[in-house]
C-alpha cells in the first residue's frame, strides 16, 4: 500500500514537471521565434554593412593607386624637366660657341 502511494506521488510530481515544462516551452517558443527573427535581421544588416565596407575599401584602394600613379608621374615629369634644363643649358653653350660669342 505504501508503494502505491509513493508511486502516485512520483507520477504526480513527474506529471507536474512535464506540465510545467510544456507551459514554459510555449512561453519560451515565442521568445525563441523573436530571437530568430532578430538574428536574421541582424545578419541582413551585417551583410549590408559589410558590402558597404568592402565597396569603400575597394574605392580607397583605387584612389590610393591613382595617387601613387600621380606621384610616379610627377617624379617622371620632374626628371624630364631637369633633363630639359640641362639640355637647354648645353644647347645654349653650343649656340654661343657656334656663334662665336664664347669660347669653350
Amino acid at each position: 500500500m505504501i508503494w502505491i502511494n509513493v508511486g502516485i506521488i512520483i507520477l504526480a510530481i513527474v506529471g507536474l514537471g512535464i506540465y510545467g515544462f510544456s507551459l514554459y516551452k510555449k512561453k519560451i517558443s515565442k521568445d525563441v521565434t523573436l530571437m530568430k527573427q532578430l538574428l536574421e535581421r541582424f545578419s541582413i544588416r551585417q551583410q549590408t554593412l559589410q558590402t558597404g565596407i568592402d565597396h569603400t575599401t575597394s574605392r580607397i584602394d583605387q584612389i590610393k593607386g591613382n595617387v601613387d600613379h600621380l606621384i610616379a608621374e610627377g617624379k617622371r615629369v620632374e626628371q624630364g624637366g631637369r633633363q630639359l634644363l640641362v639640355e637647354g643649358q648645353r644647347l645654349k653653350k653650343e649656340v654661343e660657341h657656334t656663334a662665336g660669342l664664347k669660347p669653350f
